[in-house]
């Protein structure tokens, strides 16, 4: 068969215009003012064109000159105040030298009756701060006892004028300078991204005050993990190859970019390729030195790392049999570590993330682990403060003691809860009635990367961003606000997803149901200009959709160790997703020829290699499977797939070493790899197909001149692969409800968006109570029969909001009998991994249907949890496909 379905997606979601700006403006005058014309808000807006809306190059009355024609104001730092602001402000005069070329002088005195100096200073800890409050009234009360909190105003007029950044404590501080970073155009990722500065002889602040905070999320944070084949042999080769490995001075970029990102708190690297974090001992000083609050996993109580600290037989890391030595090993650190900013894991699990040991029944299980988090409490009173209420202490229920505590396990009150998510991105639980008002709260630890079951996603960004904001802003609605970590790997390349995360912790409100375009249009703006930013975020939606369908990492339709299957792609829906590769791969090499050559790096890493190296690994793992599929059927065609797929893995290779040797000169060397990287964890990584031998292929160069002469030989249908009706669920007719409905979340599911009830925290509604009041949508569908159709529903694999191990709606036909659809939804069934690695689960149920004609579907919501994706009707058979119902499949 010819490849004659031609598919150009230049205009799949051209009509999702970003409604960024007027909002950016609205949360500004929503939030009211504290002086004058000032604006409050929680969160920097994105640099919109050139450079942040009250920063600009021209001058406006009343503004501050932070430099003008080369000539810039000197920054004062009071020497008393926290080392971190004075990090920050040697980072501001960096910045400002990038931006202008000019260079920024530093003074550690204020000089009141002069203009041109930027204060900065935390309240109640800055001699200089001290001065200017006095000398020109500035009202800053609302800083004092807040958290995490910051203004940024112009004071005095004129030639006097002076800018002020003042902290409510050391962060605050430190993000009110790194504020003023990005909002002259310095990106957060100038040095992770190698991010181009655009530039500029002079800046100026407008006139007012500005307030920002306190965050959304107490406390904000990264999970370095799972890092063997990425930022370790970075470090230990590249960046710090004296230490060989990853240690104070990889650290300290580390620490730089997280408060760039108002981010708090860090889980380290904790591979056994990587040594202790706190075996150096000067990464908890410099932690301290920049305020990053130190945690570890929920596999690392009391700071501890068991894979490369425990130095005992494995056998006594058991608190049944051996508590005095376990005991001291936490004292030990408790010893070290207690008077720095630390959230400390409580409780236990085996090492390196294996279940507990100790312990016999259900029962004597959580006495043991209630006993052993009685016993850090103790170590805590005795060496970090005597009121351990007051200690911050996370308790996280993941995987065997999720279990343990639903079966009736008491954490004390003033602990804070963190629910993890099932590790590919959908939240198993959230915090119930009795959960919602402890004095310690919930978190969330979730995941953008994932070494483990069913198979492990270590490579690509291709967690939606949507999804991302659906899953976060229901666990924040029902009340996790207290502590949110993101398993980020080895941070490149997640940093979309990562800024995304951490900007939604700052600020909850940031963003809405069209939040993955309007970030990504943001973020292109900020980083490559105004010109692109449409096309970049276009670019993208399509990577997330594509990806979202099957991410790269799991390209293969049989689990590790069984027998190969094949992919259930039909010959339509292979021409098209590979013709969509090849349109993505054509439209980013467009885009980066545009940019001048200064951008082209910071453009590839964000955007180039991850959307290409998609693309390159589908076309690679489609052509090589019809090699496999066609050899002994079409030799002819299966040289020519052959040929392709060796075409893919050779463009894959070359960019991946574009990535490793040639950006940022070679900066980046052994920082990515393509997976699987190697043949460890092989139960939870990918068989690729093999490349055929030069003699067994054909010499292909060009994708599209080859494709003239293509056919496929997809699994062919035994009856109909194409439904009668297919809906998407955005799609909807008519909707009603009270109290709340269901709303578009942009760019989430399957292909196109998907729909779900708001307010997240409306809770449920029982069976026997759905009807009118209740939240409903109505599909209005065309059938040609009469009689049984079969009614699909697909829905995305998320958990229900309330507790409960099925996601469930009500269904009506014409306003007939309402029929109950009921899904099983349990992390680490056979279904649930089928479920996340199509990013879909599916319902059948059987509709009588009178007559032809037109007809009306109604569904109930019955749980928050539910998101609606797609909905098809067919009478009679139909045949499993690639983008039919997930159940036939």
């Amino acid at each position: 068969m010819l490849f004659r379905f031609a598919f150009r997606f230049l205009v799949f979601v051209g009509s999702l215009a970003s409604a960024f700006v007027a909002r950016a403006t609205e949360t500004l005058a929503e939030r009211g003012a504290l002086t004058g014309d000032a604006a409050r808000s929680t969160l920097s807006d994105p640099v919109l064109g050139e450079l942040n809306p009250w920063v600009s190059r021209t001058k406006s009355e009343g503004a501050f000159a932070l430099a003008e024609r080369g000539t810039l104001a000197s920054l004062v730092v009071a020497e008393g105040d926290f080392e971190v602001v004075k990090i920050a402000a040697a980072d501001l005069a960096e910045d400002l030298g990038r931006v202008t070329g000019a260079e920024a002088e530093v003074a550690g005195r204020f000089k009141p009756r002069q203009g041109g100096q930027v204060v900065v200073g935390t309240l109640g800890s800055s001699e200089v701060v001290d001065t200017l409050l006095k000398r020109t009234g500035l009202d800053v009360s609302e800083l004092e006892g807040a958290w995490e909190s910051f203004v940024v105003a112009v004071v005095g007029e004129g030639e006097k004028a002076n800018l002020a950044i003042i902290g409510s404590d050391r962060r605050g501080t430190a993000y009110g300078v790194y504020e003023l970073s990005q909002a002259i155009g310095v990106s957060p990722w100038h040095w992770w991204a190698d991010a181009a500065v655009r530039k500029s002889e002079s800046l100026y602040v407008s006139s007012g005050t500005r307030r920002f905070g306190p965050p959304s999320v107490k406390y904000r944070g990264i999970f370095i993990n799972d890092e063997d084949w990425g930022l370790q042999p970075w470090a230990a080769h590249t960046f710090d190859p004296e230490l060989g490995d990853i240690g104070p001075k990889t650290y300290e970029k580390v620490f730089e970019l997280l408060l760039r990102l108002k981010a708090n708190t860090l889980w380290p690297a904790m591979h056994e390729v990587t040594k202790a974090f706190n075996l150096y001992p000067e990464n908890k000083t410099l932690a301290d030195r920049y305020a990053i609050v130190m945690g570890s996993s929920h596999a690392e109580p009391m700071l501890r790392n068991n894979v490369t600290e425990w130095t005992e037989p494995k056998r006594h890391f058991n608190y049944a049999t051996h508590p005095e030595v376990v005991k001291g090993y936490w004292e030990e650190r408790l010893k070290e570590n207690g008077g720095f900013e630390n959230v400390y894991t409580l409780g236990m699990r085996g090492i390196h993330d294996s279940g507990m040991t100790g312990g016999g029944s259900k029962e004597d299980k959580i006495a043991l682990l209630e006993r052993i988090i009685a016993d850090q409490r103790g170590l805590l009173a005795k060496h970090v403060d005597a009121d351990v209420a007051a200690v911050p202490q996370v308790f996280t229920p993941y995987k065997e003691v999720l279990e343990l505590y639903e079966g009736g396990m008491q954490v004390p009150d003033d602990v804070t809860l963190v629910w993890p998510d099932d590790n590919h991105g959908y939240l198993r639980r959230f915090p119930n009635e009795v959960e919602r008002p402890r004095k310690g709260g919930s978190g969330v630890y979730y995941h953008i990367s994932y070494l483990g079951a069913p198979l492990a996603y270590l490579w690509l960004d291709t967690t939606p961003l949507a999804l991302i904001w659906e899953e976060m802003q229901r666990s924040y609605a029902l009340g996790s606000r207290d502590y949110w970590i993101v398993n980020v790997g080895d941070i490149k390349p997640q940093e979309r997803g990562m800024e995304f995360f951490l900007s939604m912790a700052w600020d909850i409100e940031r963003w809405g149901r069209d939040a993955q375009p309007a970030f990504l249009k943001a973020l292109a703006e900020r980083e490559f200009g105004g010109g692109l930013a449409e096309a970049v975020r276009d670019l993208l939606n399509e990577y997330y959709a594509l990806n979202f369908q099957r991410r790269p990492e799991h390209l293969q339709w049989w689990m590790p160790y069984t027998r190969v299957k094949t992919s259930p792609l039909t010959d339509r829906e292979l021409e098209e997703r590979l013709e969509r590769m090849l349109d993505l791969i054509e439209r980013c090499d467009a885009l980066e020829a545009s940019l001048p050559p200064e951008e082209r790096d910071s453009f590839f890493h964000l955007v180039a290699y991850p959307v290409k190296g998609a693309a390159y690994a589908n076309l690679q793992y489609f052509h090589l499977e019809q090699y496999h599929r066609l050899f002994h059927a079409d030799n002819a065609q299966a040289r020519k797939h052959g040929g392709l797929g060796k075409l893919a893995a050779d463009r894959l290779e070359a960019l991946t070493q574009r990535y490793n040797e040639e950006t940022g000169a070679g900066k980046w060397r052994r920082m990515m790899a393509v997976e699987p990287a190697d043949s460890a964890w092989r139960s939870y990584r990918t068989t690729p197909w093999i490349v055929p031998a030069a003699g067994m292929r054909e010499t292909v160069a060009d994708f599209r001149e080859t494709y003239e002469q293509l056919r496929f030989d997809p699994w062919r249908p035994h009856a109909a692969a194409q439904a009668e009706v297919m809906r998407e669920a955005e799609s909807f007719d008519r909707r009603g409800g009270r109290g709340a409905r269901w709303e578009v979340v942009q760019q989430l599911g399957w292909s196109g968006d998907a729909i779900a009830v708001f307010p997240q925290d409306f809770g449920s509604v029982a069976f026997e109570e759905l009807g009118e009041d209740t939240p409903w949508v109505e599909y209005a569908v065309d059938l040609s029969g009469e009689g049984a159709y079969r009614l699909f529903l697909e829905f995305l694999p998320t958990f229900p909001s309330e507790e409960s191990e099925h996601l469930e709606v009500g269904v009506s036909v014409d306003g007939g009998e309402m029929q109950r659809v009921s899904i099983f939804r349990k992390s680490k069934t056979q279904e649930w991994s089928r479920n996340v690695l199509e990013g879909s689960v599916g319902a059948e149920l059987e509709v009588q249907i009178a007559q032809a004609g037109t007809h009306r579907i109604r569904i109930y919501m019955m749980d928050t949890g539910t998101v609606l994706d797609r909905l098809f009707l067919h009478q009679g058979e139909l045949a499993p496909s690639f983008s039919g119902p997930s159940v036939l499949r």
